[in-house]
């Protein structure tokens, strides 16, 4: 099948940088792995080891060549890499591909498998050893006082999944890496115009099962002798089920559980889709995505691959996953998806 790629997709690619074997490239040291290995241009690279991608938002628009085969412009770069032969740990075809693998791609991808054991899922993660993840630059906070339902059923779901860690991510019955969990409540402070919303959101919190309680500006004092109190009318404090932990070992849990449940875990990258148009009984047309087009660091090279449904567990980039598929650009959904990376 001749894939039909956009303008728009050729320019979602991001920046490849590239080492190479060639003794006539100089090389600079640097403990910065995001920098330029060479000196040289691109096209005086010979041989290719590894690719390490990042956004960068000044350059994007620029595409490097990594072989020798005759390229005259973007699209003829991209129909060279479709047509390469496959490399043998990419898939045609998954049932569902997620974008992303750190904690909720790896956590979507373990509950997806323990309740379809059949079902191909496969996670794409382009940071391999996730040193650029939110997931482990995060201080790994769990709490419960929120005023949306859904982030308050979330987290008393979470925190009951924690405690029964061993029964949902153990392997082969030994204990999962301890997450280190350190119980300590979050403390909310409000001045005296906040006071009615913090006791409409104490109420929506324990009527969904969340252990907090609201103090006054006199008990804030004696339970925090160090907190200055000036301008505090009230508080609300977890008392149960709030803290934080390890964020990397969960991570680790998750992934290593959805890999023994034979969740395919790929170190590449989603560069774009490949687009088809269905056309309803009504005749109403509608753009749907058809292949993601899947850039492999194993070689450089990119493959289309078949999947059911598509999941963007991105974090800071699902902003760049949906503009890949039409989210935010000018068309059927011309309302973008307000995330982007700080």
């Amino acid at each position: 099948m001749t894939l039909r790629l956009t303008r728009r997709f050729v320019h979602q690619l991001f920046i490849r940088r590239y080492a190479s074997k060639d003794s006539s490239i100089t090389t600079t040291t640097t403990t910065d792995s995001n920098k330029d290995l060479t000196t040289e241009k691109s096209s005086e690279i010979s041989t290719v080891k590894r690719a390490f991608t990042l956004i960068n938002p000044k350059t994007v628009h620029e595409i490097k060549r990594i072989d020798d085969t005759p390229i005259k412009n973007e699209m003829d770069l991209i129909r060279h890499r479709l047509t390469e032969n496959r490399v043998k740990n990419i898939p045609i075809e998954t049932d569902v591909l997620i974008i992303g693998g750190a904690i909720m791609g790896s956590s979507i991808a373990y509950f997806l498998k323990q309740r379809s054991p059949d079902m191909k899922v496969t996670v794409l993660e382009r940071d391999w050893n996730y040193t650029t993840s939110s997931t482990v630059l995060s201080a790994g906070g769990l709490r419960q006082q929120f005023a949306l339902e859904e982030n308050i059923q979330m987290s008393v779901y979470g925190a009951e999944f924690l405690k029964h860690i061993r029964d949902h991510l153990s392997i082969l019955d030994e204990d999962p890496v301890p997450i280190s969990f350190q119980h300590n409540g979050y403390l909310l402070c409000g001045s005296e115009q906040s006071v009615k919303l913090f006791e409409e959101n104490h109420k929506t919190q324990t009527s969904l099962g969340a252990k907090s309680k609201l103090l006054t500006a006199s008990m804030l004092k004696e339970k925090f002798p160090w907190l200055n109190t000036d301008g505090i009318a009230i508080g609300c404090y977890g008392i149960q089920n709030e803290g934080w932990l390890d964020p990397w070992a969960l991570l680790n849990a998750f992934r290593q559980k959805a890999l023994s449940l034979g969740v395919l875990y790929l170190n590449a990258e989603l560069v774009g889709f490949d687009k088809s148009k269905r056309v309803w009984a009504d005749g109403t047309i509608e753009n749907q995505l058809d292949k993601a087009l899947i850039l492999s660091a194993d070689d450089n090279r990119i493959y289309p691959m078949d999947s059911s449904f598509f999941i963007n567990a991105a974090g800071p980039w699902a902003g760049e996953v949906a503009k890949m598929a039409g989210i935010g650009v000018a068309g059927e959904y011309p309302v973008a998806l307000p995330v982007e990376p700080r």
